[in-house]
């Protein structure tokens, strides 16, 4: 298999085309999570795991409410349309104003939930994690499409972008799951996925749906890659044989491992007790994987484990302004 760099040599047109449409920043994103582990093979599966846990302050306590905060500032790249967006930022500039902006970032926060125990958070988190440290764009959002801010969205959790080593399209199909317990987040976050790797066309696949409001509604500033990407997602186009479904996942959890009095664990120790947790896992997850019959598919796994994932959740409704909804 061709390393990410030789692709980038051999595929660039397609590659720098897509890599402009991220919107991340890794030193940023980078103080609110620690790396455990990265691109850990699943066993005998085509799955690579990705381990973060939250930063701890200078007094060692987490800063979760920080992570809420920080995400909750994203929430427009990840709901509203790119050319939405752009005019947004060229409007602003125009009329020497953030009105626009402001504007745009009020709307966001409208199409958000008011469920308390809503997992857009999550989505949005598994968003910012594909772009800034896989690369791996936003290809679209169906956020905007809602028409009652108290549904979720119906279909995959997110849908990016990325090459294969054949230099062709790779939709990954993004699904996360947070839950207290992490067997269970295991279990629904690849059970959820399967079908979209799994359906192989028709009309009544899982993933069809998903497949025309693309081919409808993307819309990119570069007229070549949008007809480019529209070439992948037509059934009646020869490149919709060289399309490839991938799989991105985030499983986020409970974990008793993070301190619960101020300067009492450090971030080392905290590190090692995450990367065990991990450890004790990998077999579990094998085996999920294997049951879903979805071990010959790239996916890409992040794990992130939460002092709580009931108060992440209140802390990113706090952000939005949804805690007296």
């Amino acid at each position: 298999m061709l390393t990410l760099t030789e692709i980038k040599k051999q595929h660039n047109t397609l590659y720098n085309s897509l890599h402009q449409l991220l919107r991340s920043d890794e030193n940023e994103l980078s103080t609110y999570l620690n790396q455990v582990i990265i691109k850990d093979k699943i066993g005998e599966t085509c799955t690579y795991a990705h381990c973060y846990f939250i930063t701890l302050d200078g007094n060692k306590r987490p800063r979760v409410k920080d992570f809420a905060k920080f995400i909750a500032t994203r929430i427009s790249d990840f709901a509203i349309p790119r050319k939405e967006v752009l005019r947004a930022l060229n409007e602003a500039i125009t009329k020497n104003s953030s009105a626009p902006t402001d504007a745009l970032n009020l709307k966001a926060r409208k199409l958000f939930t008011k469920l308390p125990e809503s997992g857009e958070g999550g989505e949005l988190i598994l968003s910012i994690l594909a772009e800034t440290y896989l690369k791996l764009p936003q290809l679209f959002t169906k956020m905007v499409l809602k028409t009652n801010s108290d549904m979720h969205v119906h279909g995959s959790d997110g849908i990016h972008a990325g090459i294969n080593s054949d230099g062709h399209l790779a939709i990954y199909w993004g699904e996360s799951k947070i839950y207290a317990d992490v067997t269970t987040a295991v279990r629904k976050c690849f059970s959820s996925l399967a079908p979209y790797l799994l359906d192989s066309g028709g009309s009544d696949s899982t993933n069809e749906r998903d497949l025309q409001l693309m081919r409808d509604y993307i819309e990119f500033d570069d007229t070549n890659l949008e007809n480019a990407l529209k070439s992948y997602l037509d059934p009646n186009n020869s490149f919709f044989n060289k399309l490839e479904y991938r799989g991105l996942c985030l499983v986020g959890f409970d974990s008793y491992k993070y301190p619960t009095q101020p300067n009492t664990k450090t971030t080392e120790i905290l590190k090692n007790e995450i990367q065990q947790i991990f450890n004790e896992r990998k077999v579990h997850i094998e085996n999920r994987i294997f049951k879903e019959k979805i071990n010959t598919f790239s996916i890409e796994l992040f794990l992130l484990p939460f002092p709580n994932v009931d108060e992440f959740r209140l802390a990113f409704r706090k952000e939005l302004g949804l805690n007296n909804e």
